[in-house]
Parts: structure tokens; sequence; C-alpha cells
């Protein structure tokens, strides 16, 4: 047997959310998106029934009816492919961490100071995760800084592809990029058709809130579905107090209005609707700067959860998990730890298993003593999913028996000596030892973290499979994509 988490969070009953979708309807046929299209994004949005009038673009009654059917359509299938129960599994669940951010700093291992990132600690940090056995990244950690900043984000993949085992994710900003991304692609898969197959990195036409679509991301997503074939994708961020009103109520509102609109342009290109996206960062009113982390964010992210099940689900209630272990707190210290230790209790608590590590400042800053002090917090919580064995053996009557009368002596017994490594929390870096045996020899976590991170830069290898052509080839596609950058 495992430790089994059955608590649900719910914030909003149906009648609420009902009324805030009639409010978000509401605003979409009212509001202007502004739009900078392109003239097949614009042909496409005009024979959906959007009305364009030069960069704005409104949604009439019978694009908002269109859309509505659509949810209810996608309800209707959820309903009918709701997932059966699945049987008891027969062990603990999977714990597992990923890296993330896009930081363009990084805290010094060695003086915890914050320096610019380079393409050398980009590398570095993809020789260190891999020698950790860290296998999946959501986004690059590091953005360099030592090279023409319009191409940071094609230097970041080709980085990673020359100094990791396979590519991981990274995202396109300039559509001038997005051809150099598929020939890096095509380098290391070995053809267009393996990267339009599987693409490894991210082409998405990002929104700036509220209700706003450049050009530059217009092209990028369209692009991606010309040259890809895949289908083009909206992303967006909205910052509570800053592109949406600071309450719970009016972001839903606002969050739920321009989902819905963003749906509204995907239905008309690829006939695929688009989530409900939640706030993403609330303002801090203290500071004047956003924050991604918080129990106010929290009540703002799980309201755009409901919302989401709403009116795509149907309201069928799945379980909302929380693995967002950030910390605003820029270098290694008492309050990233005090942080990361709030976010990973939470994401436990909701039943999560899969943990973001390495970051801070909201992922402005990546870390590589914060990524071993994090991975330690996840042993925390794979220890508690662990079994728990309920056989005669871990019983151990014999040895209760035989020991009750000589008195609190179970450390003498053999069964303590065959189970303890298997019942016992043994944490790398937690000090758990006697006071006096302290004093006499003070360790720091972070100082034995940071030592921890001396070692993996001296052993970890680079794991990469390409061969030198290919490397040879990806570094040229590096100094091409700097050349129309520094063109610009």
């Amino acid at each position: 047997m495992n430790l089994s988490l059955t608590s649900s969070m719910r914030l909003l009953d149906d009648t609420q959310l009902e009324r805030i979708l009639g409010k978000a309807l509401q605003v979409l046929s009212r509001a202007v998106f502004r739009v900078q299209a392109t003239d097949e994004f614009a042909d496409l949005l005009r024979a959906y029934g959007c009305q364009l009038d030069g960069e704005s673009v409104r949604f009439p009654s019978a694009v908002i009816d269109k859309v509505m059917a659509r949810c209810e359509a996608e309800r209707k299938q959820a309903a009918a492919v709701a997932p059966v129960p699945s049987p008891t599994p027969a062990g603990p669940p999977n714990v597992s961490v990923f890296t993330h951010g896009q930081a363009l700093h990084i805290c010094d291992p060695e003086t915890n100071q914050l320096r610019s990132a380079t393409e050398a600690d980009l590398a570095s940090w993809c020789h260190v995760v891999e020698a950790m056995g860290i296998t999946n990244r959501s986004h690059p950690t590091f953005i360099p800084t030592d090279v023409p900043m319009a191409a940071a984000d094609l230097h970041a993949f080709a980085t990673i592809l020359l100094n990791s085992q396979r590519a991981h994710t990274v995202s396109v900003y300039g559509p001038d990029m997005l051809p150099f991304f598929i020939e890096a692609s095509k380098i290391a898969k070995g053809s267009l058709e393996a990267v339009k197959q599987s693409p490894s990195f991210v082409a998405k036409a990002w929104v700036t809130s509220p209700f706003m679509l450049d050009r530059d991301n217009i092209e990028i997503g369209m692009d991606a579905r010309r040259l890809l074939g895949i289908p083009l994708t909206f992303g967006h961020m909205p910052v509570a107090g800053a592109s949406t009103p600071i309450t719970v109520a009016g972001a839903l509102v606002l969050n739920t209005a321009e989902s819905l609109a963003l749906s509204a342009m995907r239905l008309a290109v690829d006939d695929l609707p688009q989530q409900i996206t939640g706030t993403q960062a609330i303002m801090d009113m203290k500071h004047g700067f956003p924050r991604q982390i918080g129990p106010d964010l929290f009540l703002h992210r799980l309201a755009g959860h409901e919302m989401n099940d709403y009116v795509y689900k149907g309201r069928q209630m799945p379980k909302t998990t929380w693995n967002w272990c950030g910390a605003g707190a820029a270098t290694v210290s008492m309050q990233s730890m005090c942080e990361k230790a709030l976010g990973f209790g939470m994401a436990i608590a909701g039943g999560a298993t899969s943990f973001g590590v390495g970051s801070l400042a909201f992922s402005d800053v990546g870390s590589p003593v914060q990524l071993i002090l994090d991975c330690d917090l996840a042993d925390f919580a794979r220890d508690m999913y662990r079994d728990v064995n309920m056989d005669d053996a871990h019983i151990g009557m014999d040895t209760i028996e035989e020991t009750i009368p000589k008195g609190g002596k179970f450390l003498e017994t053999m069964e303590t000596a065959e189970f303890f490594r298997e019942e016992c929390w043994l944490p790398s870096l937690l000090d758990y030892r006697a006071f006096m045996a302290w004093a006499n020899n003070p360790v720091d976590m972070i100082a034995q973290a940071t030592e921890t991170v001396r070692g993996l830069y001296e052993t970890a290898e680079n794991q990469c499979p390409l061969s030198e052509d290919q490397k040879s080839q990806l570094r040229q596609v590096m100094k091409d994509a700097d050349a129309v950058a520094e063109g610009d």
C-alpha cells in the first residue's frame, strides 16, 4: 500500500461559474481585439464571420454562438469518454522532476551572486542535469546573453542539441529565427518529416493581454503551420492587477473572454478550440512587480482551472494539481527555501508527482545550487509516496514480544538493521544530528549543495550523440542566425 490523497479543491460553484461566463460573453461581444494580421490570417477570420476593420477584430453574435456551440460539443465528447476509474496501482506513483525557466541570469554557484547567463552556463547545465538523471525539461532554463539577442532563442536550442542526449523545448520568439530552428532540428533528427512528426521547439502566437496580437507573433504561428503542418496555437500569460483586474472575479471574466476570443480565431484557422487560461501572475502591490507564487495567485489559478473544466468538460471535477514550485527570491537563501518548501508542500497535498526544479526569481534566474536543494525536496515527496508493507515480516511479532521485556531497545534488533533503509527517510542535505554533534562540525545545507555542484561540474560529461559533422552543421546554423539577427 502507499499514500492515497483523496482531497479535492473547489473554489466556485456552478452558479458562480455560469455568472462569470455570462459576463465574459458580454465583454467578448463588445470588446475589440487588436490584431496585426497577415492577409491569410485576416481572410480566415472573415470567412468565419469575424468583423475586421484595419487592426480591429470584433466577434458578432453569430461567431460567439459558433464558439459556444463548439464548447457544448466538447462537453458532450468529454462526457462520452469519461475515464473509467483505474484499478489501484501495484506500486507507488513515479515521482519525477523537470527543469524549467527562461533565465537571462544565473545565480553563480560559487559566489551566490547574480550575473548574466552565457552559452557556457547552459552547456554546463545540460551536463549537470543529465548526470543527475533528469530527463524532462519544459524550458531551457537559460537564455544566453553573450550572443546577438535576436538569435538568443536559437542559440539556446542549438546549445541544448550540442550538449544533451536529445533536443528539449525552446520557444521561438522571432519569425526570422523559425527557419533556423527547423534547420537545426533537421540536422539533429535527420529529415524534415521527422521534425514535422515531433517538433522539439514551440512556435506559439503569444498574446499581449488584454486583447492584442502583434504581427511577429502571428507570423510565428502561421509560418509554423505552413512549414510544419502544425495547428496554430496561442499562448497568453495574464497578470492580475496589470493586464487584468486585480480581483479573482474580474480577472476570471477578462481571461475567459480573451480565451474565447482566441478560440474563435483558432476555430477559424484550424477548427480547434482554445483552452481557458487563468491568471499566470499577480502584481505584488508592495513592490510593483509581477509575482508567480502566493495564496492569492493560487486562488486565481484554481479559478481558471475550474472555468476551463466548466466550459469544456462539464464540471467533471478532475483532480487539480499544483506542481509549480517557484520562488521569488533571486539567490539561494532562507527565503528561497521557505518559498520552495511551501510550494512543494502545496503540490504534495494536491497529489502532484512531478515538480519543477532549479529556478529562482519566477524563472528569471537559474541556479545549479537550488537545483540540488529542490531535488532533495522532491525526495521528501518520493518517500511519502513509497510502499508501506504490511506483511508479517514488517509487523515483526516475534521481535515485538522478545523486545518488550528489555525496554526500548529496538535499535539493537535485526529487524531494525534489515528494514531501516526501506522505512527511514535519509535526506542528503538536511542535517538531523544531535545538537552537540552538529556544534562540533556545523554543516549548512546550502554549503553542502554547493559542494555537490562543484563535484558535478568536474565530473558531468557531455552526452550529446551527434556526429562531428552534425555538430559542425549546427554551429554553422548558429552563425547564419547571428548574421540575420545582426542585420536587423
